[in-house]
């Protein structure tokens, strides 16, 4: 992995103007808003840890305050909930999904 998809908890992510979030039934997705052909194949299906996270990405969080609400939702341990979002935001950063604020 590339030092530019190395998430660090003390960064404020924003999710990207180009992907867009949507609830549908017991599914949430995370989808691609692009006139290019091959980004319509590129529909991201998240579990609901995955899909709690990227609702609580807005830009004005950091990642021990997203973490903290993991840990308060999901009633994981910290490390748990450190390792999940670290490891989902890793993913996020290398689709262009989500980018440091600011």
């Amino acid at each position: 992995m590339s030092g530019a998809f190395e998430p660090a908890l003390e960064v404020v992510y924003a999710r990207s103007v180009r992907m867009v979030g949507r609830r549908i039934a017991d599914e949430f997705l995370i989808v691609p808003l692009a006139a290019r052909g091959a980004d319509v194949d590129s529909i991201y299906d998240l579990n609901p840890v995955a899909a709690f996270i990227w609702e609580q990405i807005d830009g004005r969080r950091d990642g021990r305050a997203i973490v903290a609400a993991l840990v308060e939702r999901f009633e994981v341990d910290t490390a748990t909930a450190e390792r999940d979002y670290l490891g989902l935001v890793a993913q996020l950063l290398s689709i262009d999904a989500v980018r440091p604020a600011g």
